[in-house]
């Protein structure tokens, strides 16, 4: 038998794990992204893999961008105008586990970016923390994409 207070720490435990698990939005580098309403369904996924990189879009898409990090900061627009933020960035923390130490930023920052006029765009972020107090090296601690808004 399990004495009370000894139950009463581990269900404490448990459910804060499952607080932090819960702001996931359990979507992984490569999953499948679902468009936001009024975007026309069409969804253009993008992460650190797309970076340094020009990617076409046709206007009227949406660009998520996710970045495997709690330690970058929103991604910025170059020319709003052209490519929209759709509200603010989200951040979501993961529950320290296996492939996560503590103070290592793992969890998502999402962006949502909506193409409204043909032209050259590009989306930035910026880090200067690789991991509790751990500096980036240089080529850690910027991000950038290019995008082209072309006509549909």
């Amino acid at each position: 038998m399990i004495p009370w207070r000894s139950a009463a720490g581990l269900l404490l435990t448990l459910v804060t794990l499952a607080g932090c698990a819960s702001g996931s939005t359990g979507a992984g580098p490569g999953a499948p992204a679902s468009p936001p309403s009024g975007s026309g369904g069409r969804t253009a996924s993008l992460d650190e893999h797309a970076a340094g990189s020009t990617v076409s879009v046709p206007r009227g898409t949406t660009v998520l961008l996710t970045l495997h990090s709690t330690y970058w900061a929103p991604p910025r627009s170059s020319a709003p105008a052209l490519l929209q933020p759709l509200g603010g960035a989200t951040s979501s923390a993961a529950a320290v586990g296996p492939g996560c130490r503590p103070g290592a930023g793992c969890g998502t920052v999402v962006s949502r970016f909506l193409a409204l006029r043909g032209g050259r765009v590009t989306l930035s972020s910026a880090r200067t923390s690789c991991g509790e107090a751990m500096a980036c090296r240089p080529a850690e601690r910027t991000f950038r994409v290019t995008v082209v808004v072309t006509a549909p």
